[in-house]
């Protein structure tokens, strides 16, 4: 029976060659999404499975032996909005931990700097990059202490007398080895289930579509054998191998397929970090998931498409129209839509990835459980209103099997119903990240010297490190460093300064307005106690809302910041609003012509920010690279950053997860579009004989174009309507949870109407393909029946 069912597969003529090669390329193609999905997937895993050394925690306890202890102070630099991990140490004793990557720690003068790193060090000038790191490079760091072969990481050795001076130090004995955190991974990994969910079905849908070619034919070709004596044992061998065959030899050409890829795949990852290429894989567990499940199913859904046969061999002959569906299959989807509402309602916006994520996966199985019964009632509507034989032959065809028909149809309206939610959300979270004096304020970098509450306890400010306490005391740089940090700035060509002081008689006291915020994201300059100032007498009075003190000059190179009065040459400032943390609230000037006047004699102030605002990429790298070497890094642990800097981070996570969810959305029409091929053209030939014979009674051959075109056309419609409209309503309701008070209703832009008209009409293509085809094998001259 196996050598029968071989021969029937692969030497049953023309027909049986072209099921054949159509199901070998349909399977193929779902695998190699498949594998892809699997591949991005555990290279996303990989990624944040590495040791996260950037979490170590200083030791418990201070005393007892220096043997195994080492001062660590890890910070972020940044050069052309890449980050720098950049991490100081100096061992103090001989077993002192080493990071991952290296093989020892760097002696002072000495640093590893990993490959992306040292390429950038090679090809960019000194003052511009490598004078931030003194010494000389020693070595490379091992991917063990990265997460893609893109990342900038530094190791800078240090004596310990130098390192314990440095703000952000502190004392480690163990470094930690727990996998990586970040704030988005967790929206990361929910928008990779998301898409992955959104195009597995669609793929499921193709490779059952294409393992159940022309089942009706090969029912016809078992009844047949069952009348000559064939028991329901063998005929289920013979099945089983013309079904594994096909699905195995289109396995292991998605495999192929996939190999190809995968290079490609490694250097364009959807997050848009670069992963290992040994990461992006599948591993064993998914090739043999490919070869073992994809024939299995294969076979399986052969078999349960026999039960008819088995029952009698007359039984394809005498085939009855099945139940029609009942409105009950619309109660998954509407347990999702509730589940889903239930998950906005109890969870955070931080969170609300997690508490979506059920309903939304029940959502999209209510879709395609809810879609025969669509099918069903629009085909009772056109056969109510329609008139005409075409839709009268499509109407009844539709009513006498929904479910075969909205299989075909069923991955594109999962397309519509993705596509919807995102083009209703995304705009949300791309408003969240508005940015009122982004363009104003793109090239203007900020640094901050003031005094952060994290001192004294983690971080070195004179808490047992030695360093220089700097926990209230101070308001910033005292005058003679910060003098010379200004002529210093000043000199370098292309850079405008603008020196933000602070008053003298600076105090802690909570709940006032405070000083500028630290850049970055990373906290704010004073996060427990915010600094006020009680600014010195002035012609017009004390300012009550004013924390700093600027220069009128200095300030008119950037008007987005405000502008004096007339003929005055200081005035007080309000720069609590000033941050890069996050520009949204960026905006309003810190000077207006109503701010008090102030002394021009800065020479006794402390300087609590500078702003420098930069004409090329160039200059910025070299004012940040003398910020970086002739100033502690600021305590926030971050390198001064530029507000269009900042704005691009925050805008760079919604970017990702729309990528992700676009390349979901641009798959799932791909494969539903080839869904749609291969189920019209299979239920052509599944209907060769009843066309031909509507042929030979004198049927139009444009009649029979226009019922093969209703057939594909109406399930598709009717559930399109319906998958719109639920995802864009679900859409709105999660942009409510997330978006700020009084953000409008958003609406989906042009791109959304050209996706999803162009899937459409990609649709309508692919039917109006079959339609030759259709000609073809029913002229009239080829009317012979098996």
């Amino acid at each position: 029976m196996y050598r029968l069912g071989l021969r029937l597969t692969l030497r049953s003529g023309r027909e049986a060659l072209t099921r054949l090669l159509v199901t070998m390329a349909a399977v193929a193609a779902g695998v190699t999404v498949l594998l892809c999905v699997l591949a991005e997937f555990h290279g996303f895993q990989y990624t944040n499975s590495q040791p996260s050394w950037q979490s170590t925690q200083p030791m418990a306890a201070a005393g007892g032996s220096n043997s195994n202890t080492e001062l660590w102070s890890y910070t972020a630099d940044v050069f052309e909005g890449r980050s720098i991990q950049r991490l100081d140490v100096a061992a103090l004793g001989p077993d002192a931990p080493v990071p991952p990557g290296i093989s020892r720690l760097p002696g002072p003068g000495e640093y590893y700097a990993s490959p992306a790193l040292t390429a950038l060090i090679d090809s960019t000038p000194r003052d511009e990059l490598g004078d931030r790191f003194p010494g000389s490079e020693i070595g490379t760091i091992g991917d063990k202490a990265l997460t893609g072969p893109d990342d900038l990481v530094v190791f800078v050795g240090y004596q310990p007398s130098q390192l314990q001076n440095l703000p952000f130090t502190i004392r480690v004995d163990r470094i930690a080895a727990g996998p990586q955190t970040s704030v988005w991974t967790n929206y990361f990994r929910y928008a990779f289930a998301v898409g992955a969910v959104a195009f597995v079905f669609p793929i499921l849908i193709l490779i059952g579509s294409a393992t159940r070619l022309a089942a009706a034919r090969r029912e016809e070709r078992y009844a047949a054998l069952r009348l000559v004596g064939a028991t329901n044992r063998q005929i289920n061998v013979i099945a089983s191998v013309d079904a594994t065959v096909s699905a195995l030899f289109g396995a292991v050409l998605g495999i192929g397929l996939f190999e190809l890829v995968r290079p490609v795949l490694a250097d364009h990852s959807p997050t848009g970090a670069r992963y290992f290429a040994y990461a992006v894989t599948p591993t064993a567990a998914g090739y043999l998931a490919m070869l073992i499940g994809v024939p299995l199913a294969s076979a399986i859904a052969a078999l349960i498409s026999l039960r008819r046969v088995r029952i009698s061999p007359l039984g394809v002959s005498r085939r009855q129209t099945p139940p029609a569906p009942g409105i009950g299959r619309i109660s998954v989807l509407v347990l999702g839509i509730a589940l889903f509402m239930l998950g906005i309602v109890t969870t955070s916006p931080e969170n609300i990835g997690a508490g979506t994520y059920p309903g939304l996966l029940l959502i999209l199985i209510g879709l395609v459980v809810a879609g025969p019964w669509l099918t069903a009632q629009a085909a009772r509507l056109t056969a109510a209103l329609a008139s005409g034989p075409a839709p009268l032959l499509a109407a009844r065809r539709l009513a006498d099997n929904p479910r075969a028909a909205f299989r075909s149809v069923s991955g594109l309206v999962l397309a519509v119903f993705l596509g919807s939610m995102l083009a209703g959300l995304m705009p949300t979270v791309n408003r969240t990240t508005a940015t009122p004096n982004a363009q104003a304020l793109s090239d203007v970098l900020i640094d901050t010297f003031t005094p952060s509450d994290v001192c004294g306890n983690e971080v070195n400010c004179g808490g047992g490190g030695g360093g220089p306490n700097t926990t209230g005391d101070i308001a910033g740089l005292p005058p003679a460093t910060s003098t010379a940090l200004v002529h210093g700035l000043q000199a370098i060509q292309g850079a405008a300064v603008v020196p933000i002081y602070s008053p003298p008689q600076i105090a802690v006291q909570p709940g006032k307005g405070g000083p500028p915020r630290a850049p970055g994201g990373g906290g704010s300059a004073q996060q427990g106690g915010n600094v006020s100032s009680v600014p010195p007498p002035t012609e017009d009075g004390p300012d009550q809302q004013a924390n700093s003190v600027v220069g009128c000059a200095a300030l008119a190179q950037i008007p987005a910041l405000g502008t004096c009065a007339p003929g005055r040459t200081a005035v007080q400032a309000d720069t609590s609003n000033l941050t890069t943390d996050n520009p949204l609230y960026s905006t309003r000037p810190i000077v207006t012509s109503s701010s008090s006047s102030a002394s021009n004699d800065f020479s006794a102030l402390d300087l609590q920010a500078v702003l420098v605002k930069v004409n090329d990429p160039a200059t910025l790298e070299r004012v940040r690279t003398y910020l970086v070497t002739h100033t502690p890094m600021s305590l926030s642990g971050l390198a001064p950053r530029t507000f269009g800097e900042e704005v691009v981070v925050r805008e760079t996570v919604s970017t990702v997860i729309d990528r992700i969810m676009n390349a979901a959305v641009l798959l799932t029409l791909l494969v539903a579009g080839a869904s749609l091929a291969v189920a019209v053209g299979g239920g052509l030939v599944e209907r060769k004989r009843p066309f031909t014979l509507l042929r030979l009674s004198g049927t139009s051959p444009l009649v029979l174009y226009r019922v093969v075109a209703l057939e594909a056309v109406l399930p598709l419609a009717a559930a399109t309507i319906l998958a719109a409209g639920t995802g864009y309503g679900l859409a709105v309701l999660a942009a409510v949870k997330i978006a700020p008070s009084g953000t409008p209703v958003p609406t989906p832009g042009g791109a959304y109407y050209v996706t999803m008209g162009v899937g459409l009409v990609v649709s309508l293509l692919v039917i109006a393909s079959t339609l030759p085809f259709l000609g073809r094998i029913t002229r009239t001259q080829n009317a012979r029946f098996e």
